[in-house]
């Protein structure tokens, strides 16, 4: 396969007045916005190049931890490779804003990429590693509009007040996409009227009133929408028709991340369809919305986030350290919930606890694959689910203890809670 630093090391050499911003610029930007700029820059502007050398004075990868589930080696890697190319290394960083707030619960963070040509990119980090930003994902659930997406409408328009004579890209991955997506479709019309493309990479849908207003239908043709083929956070909520699939060539969740999407050429490899996962985790997600009222998943996603804060956890990263300790403070406290819910409780669970836990080791080992190809190339290899046959062979014995392990966890969880 080849990924996105295939692509910088292919494409770096041109500027984007030899070769125009398109989707795979849009996915680097977006990752990157994954970068500490808070630390980098301290409110000052600077360019790509003189924030990688801030960081790295040698200009050689420091595998700076940005969280669990955040693919901190291939970030860090792909700002060197950036600041190193023609086409990223001038691009200037500007108006870096973050900001997390437990009681309003609130993770937002946003940054403003200047190129040549009266362009700016204006990109939405996506959630981080703190549980309050996944609690605030949650709120889609039931609530019209959440913190950070009114907090998106007002940088967006910000910007596009402060630089009045640019054109304007929006970008964002897993939440920053579906941040894009809201503030793209919320904007004043002067705004929106700037905007050339929103991009949205793997992001959870709107709510279906405003993918049904005026203002989505008119605004849609500005919206590029790309989901891997087994998705499980892109097909939640509405996202509408108009979206494209691309191949992701690792299994299930593990494709949320861009690294593993396969490019071609200056575009990702796109398919025709989601997979037989994909239609799965899309139905069961339905199916899970349709039976619960608005208040029902409000008291659900506050329950759910309620035991899991009873550790005491902070972060994913401290939620998955803590291990078989947390697991049982989780099962101790959620007993209370019915049969129905506690099944859900348990699924959601499970699936960040394990997502957490095994992100970080696959992620290293594919990202490095078929580097210093002259061009990228369609990875020849069957469409859907896939895995290197070689890296099956060496975790298998780890995928079994894994699974035993998830069982257990299971038959414990389930098992009638004693009354105090």
């Amino acid at each position: 396969m080849a990924n996105l630093l295939d692509y910088v090391a292919w494409r770096g050499d041109l500027s984007f007045s030899d070769s125009r911003f398109g989707e795979v610029d849009g996915s680097v930007l977006s990752m990157l916005s994954y970068t500490d700029f808070d630390e980098l820059c301290r409110g000052e502007d600077m360019t790509l190049l003189e924030a990688a050398k801030k960081r790295c004075p040698d200009l050689k990868n420091r595998n700076v931890k940005l969280g669990l589930i955040i693919p901190s080696e291939n970030i860090n890697e792909l700002l060197l490779a950036c600041a190193k190319s023609r086409r990223f290394g001038e691009i200037r960083v500007s108006d870096f804003v973050s900001y997390t707030s437990d009681e309003e619960t609130c993770q937002f963070a946003a940054m403003t990429f200047h190129m040549r040509g009266n362009r700016l990119a204006v990109v939405f980090r996506g959630t981080d590693d703190t549980i309050i930003g996944w609690r605030e994902d949650f709120g889609l659930a039931y609530l019209d509009c959440i913190p950070s997406q009114k907090r998106a409408v007002q940088y967006l328009e910000y910007v596009a007040g402060k630089y009045p004579l640019e054109r304007i890209y929006v970008c964002g991955h897993s939440k920053g996409g579906n941040l894009s997506l809201y503030a793209t479709v919320n904007c004043d019309d002067s705004v929106a009227a700037r905007i050339l493309r929103a991009y949205c990479f793997d992001g959870p849908g709107l709510d279906d009133a405003t993918v049904k207003s005026q203002s989505f239908r008119a605004r849609q043709r500005k919206l590029e929408i790309f989901i891997p083929q087994s998705s499980f956070i892109g097909i939640m909520f509405n996202i509408g028709k108009r979206y494209t699939v691309v191949n992701g060539v690792r299994k299930g969740a593990f494709q949320h991340d861009i690294f593993f999407w396969n490019v071609c050429g200056a575009t990702f490899e796109h398919l025709n369809s989601l997979s037989e996962r994909g239609r799965k985790n899309e139905e069961q997600f339905r199916r899970a919305m349709d039976k619960m009222t608005l208040s029902e998943k409000r008291e659900f996603v506050q329950t759910f986030f309620a035991v899991v804060e009873s550790t005491g956890a902070k972060t994913l990263t401290e939620l998955t350290q803590g291990g078989v300790r947390h697991i049982g403070v989780i099962i101790k406290n959620y007993g209370g919930l019915d049969k129905q819910k506690r099944e859900m409780f348990l699924g959601l669970f499970l699936k960040l606890f394990d997502l957490g836990r095994q992100a970080e080791p696959d992620r290293s080992k594919g990202a490095k694959q078929h580097k210093g190809e002259n061009q990228p190339q369609v990875a020849k290899q069957p469409q859907g689910d896939r895995q290197d046959t070689s890296a099956k062979a060496n975790s298998a014995q780890s995928e079994r203890q894994r699974g035993r392990k998830l069982q257990t966890v299971r038959s414990r969880a389930r098992q009638p809670q004693k009354k105090p």
